[in-house]
């Protein structure tokens, strides 16, 4: 099967919408030198393993409540068209502090058949790393058997395919295809640092990626990234020797991102990394391991018993957060302590 992706122009944020199919309203073509460059090895990656992400991985999904009912605009690939309808709302919630408001269509009746849906996907979803979740604020949940969608801050699932997904064993595949297009595209797939990356390469992992290299080459590359990079225990030794052939120079790119990986690769422990104290001044520089979207404060004490409030609502700034502060203190010593609010 070969996914195709369209871009639409919807209501929300982004800057367009790929789904599965034909191209639709708009397109940017890019004419690659096509006698200069090798065949592809692959014609397309979703396909290539199924256990890159597994159902036995670790979900961040925590929780999902229901919210009502709302008017919302969605695109439904079966009639491939923008509908307003009154869907089910639930709010799924993660580990990371990440938040996705799940819009389920109404034709599935009642509410429990509604929570089911957005509870099953919520938690497949869940499995992919926080970089490709940090742009989706909605998914869509329609009927049938029509291809997947992603960008426009939203992920498209039509559970008629994804039931064909899960038989062929790539539905989180799939996903990170589509959250790439999500949450890596608009930063990304036009960025001169990539487009660099993909002239150093001379050549594409599919035929997908070379024949779309503006729309497709980014999800399709990402996900054998993270396959290489974090899988590689799950992947053929052929196919490792493929991809760092093929596409050294995107791989050295996406290196260079520093992407928060969580769950696939496990946080490190909480622990201060940085310590500097300016005695001159009484400026004092900690610096510590920290989860993304988490609100931190600083504790000061004398004696390690009795603690107060020194800073608060101190913003993570990712997978490491500093503070700067004043430090006098009339008494010495003094201790500091980091905590999450």
């Amino acid at each position: 099967m070969r996914m195709n992706h369209f871009n639409g122009i919807g209501k929300g944020r982004g800057n367009g919408f790929f789904f599965s199919g034909m191209l639709f309203l708009f397109c940017t073509v890019i004419l690659w030198p096509s006698g200069l460059l090798a065949q592809p090895p692959f014609s397309g990656t979703i396909f290539l393993d199924p256990d890159i992400i597994t159902e036995r991985d670790h979900s961040t999904f925590t929780e999902i409540a229901g919210a009502g009912r709302g008017e919302r605009v969605m695109f439904d690939r079966r009639v491939n068209s923008w509908v307003t309808l009154n869907p089910f709302l639930f709010l799924a919630k993660y580990e990371d502090g990440l938040e996705i408001e799940v819009q389920v269509n109404p034709e599935f009746e009642t509410v429990d058949r509604a929570l089911n849906q957005a509870s099953k996907y919520a938690e497949v979803i869940g499995r992919l790393p926080t970089s490709l979740r940090k742009d989706v604020d909605t998914v869509w949940i329609h009927q049938g058997t029509n291809p997947f969608g992603g960008g426009n801050r939203n992920l498209l699932i039509h559970i008629g395919q994804a039931d064909l997904y899960v038989q062929s064993g790539i539905l989180e595949e799939t996903l990170v295809h589509e959250a790439s297009h999500t949450s890596l595209d608009a930063a990304h797939a036009q960025s001169e640092g990539w487009k660099q990356a993909q002239t150093a390469d001379g050549e594409f992992i599919s035929t997908y990626a070379r024949d779309n290299p503006q729309r497709e080459d980014i999800a399709e590359t990402f996900l054998l990234y993270l396959a290489l990079r974090y899988r590689s225990d799950r992947i053929s030794d052929d196919l490792i020797a493929t991809i760092n052939r093929t596409i050294p120079n995107r791989i050295s790119y996406f290196d260079g991102l520093e992407l928060n990986m969580f769950p696939i690769v496990e946080p490190e422990p909480f622990s201060v990394i940085e310590f500097d104290f300016d005695k001159g001044n009484n400026r004092l520089n900690l610096g510590w391991v920290s989860l993304p979207n988490q609100v931190y404060a600083l504790d000061i004490s004398t004696d390690l018993t009795h603690w107060e409030v020194w800073v608060s609502d101190i913003a993570s700034e990712g997978l490491k957060t500093s503070v700067t502060i004043d430090a006098e203190s009339e008494v010495n010593p003094v201790f500091f302590k980091v905590r999450i609010e």
